[in-house]
């Protein structure tokens, strides 16, 4: 267009009378040469004709007329021989299917036949709804192949890059569901369709039937980028939550694209083009300003988002340059500019939204590590207290054991008390062993409140001086329960088999105390009887009874606490606790409660005492 601008005649034709058999005799009309490389006569609403007279010095006859131009609401090439004949070579209006075209191309082109050394004058009459900058060249059949390749390979290039990324939008929009994504996915297809659209595939391939809308697919297209990128821009920047006054900026901004589209649309589509060129411009402005602001609190968030739209000014200010005033550079065609800066944009908003999702990623990871650390701190101080829970409670259950043992072990020595003292004061009762009853008696039960209550031990009224001994045990616990066995009608005897060893009284008191107890309780008839035996190295106590027996399962179910047999509900009163409270204070010493199970009737109680008299020397000693 360098070499062929030059040549170019035009008139503006602003009534539309002219008609191309006005221009077979150009001195009818007054023709001036073009004011410049290209025809750029802003945006009028003429009707513009350009003139040129060609001689082909070359070896080729066929050549195509070619105008880089997706679509003009009218363009007609005519060809004018010598001889004054008109031939149209392309004659295309508003509502021409881009089936009309002559060449099936995106651009409009036009072949015609011009022989080797012949002239002849080509006529090009063309309005646009927009801007009237039209680039044009003639080229040969060779020529035009290769620049058409370039042309596409550049193009589909970047609809590739263009169609991946949107695809990752997409597929980080399912996985994710953020919002983001859909912004950024819905500013990339807004970018791709007006690139389309200018390129001429769109009109090509999408809409071919619809030239009407495809007049104005640039407006379509480039309100839909501006909207979209004001929602990223929104969603990005976070601007309704840090920035609220940006927000609004940017927020009246996109309402006033919409609102010019309203109004303009059907009044003066020429000036809504004209407009909307100026608009994408302000508006990428107006993003970029958001991101500055943006950057200077949160620089390290925004640092790529910030330089994305630095990148997305400079095809907005190309493409203002190109339309608005008519600037363009010759080192980069203004569409190779275009698009080069526009996927320059969209993969530096791409590693804007990578790097804003690692940033997050990182700070989730932070604050999990925060929480899980509280967590572990919380979790620690609660199974601390759930460690003293578990021991106050175990604490107190032993505390409520104790009452419930002292409660037990007390009630059997006020009983024996209780019927000593009636025998005491009985007009039948000679004196007898009353009064080492009621001393044993009350011993014991002093020893019981002083442990329970942690209060020092009382010195009981000792029932001999050997009250240490095996025998002085054994007999003291007969002579406390003697009154209630006499009373209930049985025999209660004592026989010491095995000679007398040193012992902890008290502990083997409660055993034997309870033993004892609980063989009478049960016992409907008959006799009791209490023994001491050797058995090895230690001693045996054996309490015998002619009750209904307990040995196995049985014997195994009573040592369970508060448990009693079914059978027993029925014969005595109790709680449960003697068998159970024997056993823990045998354990509690080393010693051993069973029950023999060859007896066909009564019960066979036994407290095996190993070594009990050497323990107790040695006890001795070291005392």
């Amino acid at each position: 267009m360098s070499t062929l601008g030059p040549h170019f005649e035009y008139i503006l034709d602003h009534d539309w009378k002219l008609q191309v058999s006005d221009f077979v005799d150009r001195s009818k009309l007054q023709l001036q040469p073009l004011p410049g490389l290209v025809p750029d006569f802003g945006y009028t609403p003429a009707l513009i004709w350009l003139r040129v007279d060609l001689q082909n010095a070359s070896q080729t006859d066929t050549w195509r007329f070619f105008v880089q131009a997706n679509f003009t609401q009218q363009i007609a090439l005519y060809r004018i021989d010598p001889s004054g004949e008109v031939t149209t070579l392309m004659d295309l209006g508003p509502d021409s299917p881009f089936s009309d075209r002559p060449v099936d191309f995106p651009q409009m082109v036009a072949d015609f036949q011009l022989a080797t050394g012949a002239e002849a004058t080509l006529v090009l009459a063309y309005y646009s709804q927009g801007s009237s900058r039209v680039t044009m060249s003639i080229e040969t059949l060779p020529s035009f192949v290769a620049e058409a390749r370039l042309f596409e390979a550049k193009a589909f290039a970047f609809y590739g890059m263009m169609l991946v990324m949107i695809s990752l939008a997409l597929l980080a929009l399912a996985a994710l569901r953020q919002i983001i994504f859909a912004a950024y996915a819905g500013y990339l297809s807004a970018m791709l369709l007006y690139v389309l659209h200018s390129d001429g595939f769109a009109f090509q391939f999408l809409w071919p039937n619809f030239p009407a809308f495809n007049s104005m697919a640039s407006v379509v297209a480039g309100t839909a980028v501006m909207v979209t990128g004001g929602l990223f821009a929104v969603c990005f920047l976070q601007t309704r939550r840090y920035h609220p006054v940006m927000h609004r900026i940017v927020l009246s901004a996109m309402a006033m694209v919409l609102v010019v589209d309203a109004v303009l649309w059907a009044i003066n589509p020429q000036l809504l083009k004209q407009f909307l060129v100026v608009m994408i411009l302000i508006c990428a402005l107006t993003w970029f300003a958001s991101a500055i602001v943006a950057a200077r609190t949160r620089f390290k968030e925004v640092r790529f988002y910030l330089l994305a739209w630095g990148a997305a000014v400079i095809p907005a200010a190309l493409f203002t340059g190109r339309f608005a005033f008519g600037w363009a550079t010759e080192l980069i065609t203004p569409f190779d500019a275009v698009r080069l800066a526009l996927a320059m944009d969209a993969l530096l908003m791409g590693v804007a939204m990578f790097d804003r999702y690692n940033q997050a990623r990182q700070a989730a990871a932070a604050e999990n590590l925060a929480q899980a650390q509280a967590s572990l701190a919380l979790g620690t101080r609660l199974s601390l207290l759930e460690d003293r829970y578990a021991q106050v409670q175990l604490l107190a259950q032993q505390r409520e054991e104790g009452v419930q043992n002292t409660v037990h072990d007390l009630r059997q020595p006020m009983h024996a008390l209780r019927l000593s003292l009636r025998q005491l004061f009985s007009a039948q009762n000679e004196g007898g062993n009353d009064v080492r009853q009621v001393e044993s008696a009350l011993a014991y039960m002093e020893k019981l409140v002083a442990e329970r209550l942690d209060a020092p031990e009382a010195e009981p009224a000792a029932p001999a001086a050997d009250a240490t001994g095996l025998h002085a045990v054994l007999r003291a616990a007969v002579d406390m329960f003697a009154p209630e066995a006499q009373a209930k009608g049985l025999s209660l005897k004592l026989v010491l088999a095995a000679p007398d060893a040193p012992v902890e009284a008290y502990p083997l008191m409660r055993v034997v105390a309870n033993l004892v107890s609980n063989a009478i309780k049960y016992t409907p008839s008959g006799r009791v009887m209490v023994g001491l035996r050797r058995s090895g190295s230690g001693h045996r106590i054996e309490v015998h009874d002619s009750g209904p027996g307990l040995a196995g399962a049985a014997f195994a179910q009573a040592l369970g606490r508060s448990q009693r047999l079914e059978r027993d509900l029925d014969a005595a009163e109790g709680s449960g606790l003697g068998l159970s409270v024997a056993n823990e204070i045998a354990q509690a010493n080393g010693w051993m409660l069973g029950a023999s199970s060859a007896r066909r009737t009564g019960a066979s109680l036994r407290v095996e005492l190993p070594g009990a008299a050497v323990a107790a020397e040695k006890t001795k000693v070291l005392a």
